[in-house]
């Protein structure tokens, strides 16, 4: 017979939670530059908007990481 509750020793006691990191990735002339990673993601894609309009930047991306924390 099938049971609805698990049993006391299938359970574990730690819980993974995925966090999004975002920064910025642009060239300038022939040197590639970053951005620290942050959580923030607007304070990121305004950066974006603003590399990507000016005349001294080019290949600019936004990056994404997930950090699995315990």
């Amino acid at each position: 017979m099938a049971r609805a509750d698990p049993s006391p020793g299938t359970a574990t006691d730690t819980a993974t939670t995925e966090t999004d990191q975002w920064r910025l990735r642009y060239m300038v002339g022939d040197l590639e530059h970053y951005t620290e990673w942050t959580t923030e993601f607007p304070t990121v894609e305004n950066y974006y908007d603003q590399y990507r309009r000016g005349d001294y930047a080019h290949d600019v991306v936004i990056e994404r990481r997930a950090v699995v924390e315990r």
